[in-house]
């Protein structure tokens, strides 16, 4: 029986990717929908566009304003504005399984590993947004009786990734001047995700309805210089390190390590996708490395 999944945020860069791959598996009917055809400030447009949602369809959220497009208080209204509508959309509907894509910046500036047993404590308006839409979706989908799974992702990168990502970064910056920019002295440790992996997972959790609140990370942290060193491998010539100083103190802490045993627990088989091949597939996919 082919399944139904629905994706809010079908344009940007994870729910393009999203899209991409569910279309090509063919156990799925694949529905994206970007802010222009369902407006999540309005519950007008989120009705009219999902009038015909049954309880067998799975709802993604991939959609919000990211930190990178804004981040002030009038952008987290915003995003809480948008959990509010489609929580209470989809309470009334009752979906058969709903995910929200969120971010491990709720945890703030945790030192050592992190791990879904921290008390979250969001320090800017991005973070602040995604934590309150988690509690109000949670809120929405207890009454409506409809399984819920919270991702809280970490660094995510791959093919569409411009400008969101610090390995983005890099390659822009070597494509452009033969010269990798990096921000502070790079030796922040950070975990970064291969957008492919995303749908791998969802794909798991759809079949089980999967019902948790969990941190996507591979468990692998990297220095910034370190993957300076792989990227510039593939590219010809000798590059070298541009740093620069940074413009304002860092909203994160030095290092970001993640303690994925409750993933392991979850899915036992799931491989993540090696950063060195991530960043390989990555270059292959946007004809970035000469």
């Amino acid at each position: 029986m082919t399944k139904k999944i629905i994706i809010l945020g079908s344009n940007g860069f994870i729910g393009t990717n999203l899209t991409r791959s569910f279309s090509l598996n063919p156990s799925y009917e694949v529905r994206g929908y970007s802010s222009k055809v369902c407006d999540l400030l309005s519950p007008k447009s989120i009705e009219n566009a999902l009038s015909g949602i049954s309880s067998d369809d799975a709802i993604i959220m991939a959609s919000s304003i990211t930190r990178f497009k804004e981040n002030t208080y009038n952008s987290m209204m915003k995003n809480i504005a948008m959990a509010e509508n489609i929580g209470a959309f989809v309470e009334r509907h009752r979906a058969g399984y709903f995910i929200f894509l969120s971010t491990v910046d709720v945890y703030g500036f945790i030192e050592g590993k992190i791990s879904e047993e921290l008390l979250p404590q969001p320090r800017d308006h991005y973070a602040v947004s995604k934590f309150s839409s988690e509690f109000i979706l949670k809120n929405y989908c207890f009454k409506g009786n409809v399984p819920l799974l919270i991702l809280r992702l970490s660094g995510v990168y791959g093919p569409g990734d411009h400008d969101k990502s610090t390995i983005n970064y890099i390659i822009e910056s070597i494509s452009a001047k033969q010269r990798g920019a990096i921000w502070g002295d790079g030796k922040d440790k950070r975990d970064f995700v291969y957008v492919d992996d995303i749908y791998r997972v969802i794909n798991m959790a759809i079949d089980k309805k999967t019902e948790m609140t969990l941190n996507i990370a591979t468990g692998r942290s990297y220095s910034i210089n370190e993957i300076f060193e792989i990227i510039k491998c593939y590219y010809r010539g000798k590059f070298v390190v541009e740093y620069k100083p940074r413009e304002k103190p860092t909203e994160r802490v030095k290092d970001m390590v993640y303690d994925i045993s409750l993933f392991k627990k979850t899915f036992p088989d799931f491989k993540f996708i090696d950063l060195k091949e991530g960043i390989s597939l990555y270059l292959k996919k946007e004809g970035a490395a000469g």
